[in-house]
């Protein structure tokens, strides 16, 4: 096999399973017994410290300035994902793209009509904090922003406008994320 073709392989299966979760589907395995209290114990610390991060952003720094921060960390993450190269890997084709997607988030939840992409997210796919209970200030999915305008970004090659509606982390019953691809 061709370097380039592992490469291109690699990061493709890397994509796919970032998209699906896959490390935490991976990692999951039967706990040992007594062990669910104390990953319930750190779930609830990630979910509190993630909510006084934000808060005491909220607190020293200026609205705009929190919202770039938090978006640029969506987009080191999905970098560090290799989602933008496997968005590259398209060539700019959008409907390509999208069909690569359904497999992962579902016939129906990933559509085009004209320059904006919609799509429905059933669970959080975040590997921060997807598989933990709870809510969390809105701020934080200013982070999927940021990875969604990462990924589109590239893939157009313009700079895209991506707008949350809806978050199951916020209270919502399922993630709706509109692209503007103009």
């Amino acid at each position: 096999m061709k370097r380039k073709s592992f490469l291109k392989g690699a990061l493709e299966i890397a994509a796919a399973g970032t998209i699906l979760g896959g490390d935490r589907i991976m990692a999951q395995e039967a706990p040992a017994p007594g062990c669910e209290k104390k990953l319930a114990g750190k779930n609830r610390f990630i979910l509190g410290w993630v909510t006084a991060w934000l808060g005491n952003m909220k607190k020293q720094m200026p609205e705009a300035e929190m919202a770039k921060l938090i978006e640029e960390n969506g987009r080191s993450c999905a970098a560090n994902h290799g989602l933008p190269a496997w968005a590259e890997s398209f060539h700019g084709d959008v409907d390509k793209f999208i069909a690569a997607m359904r497999p992962h988030l579902g016939e129906n939840n990933i559509r085009r009509d004209g320059d904006k992409v919609t799509m429905i997210y059933e669970k959080c796919l975040c590997t921060l904090v997807g598989d933990i209970e709870g809510t969390l200030p809105g701020e934080y999915c200013l982070c999927t922003r940021g990875w969604t305008r990462a990924v589109y970004g590239v893939l157009t090659g313009k700079d895209v406008r991506v707008d949350i509606k809806s978050s199951i982390k916020r209270g919502d019953s399922r993630c709706l994320i509109e692209v503007e691809l103009s």
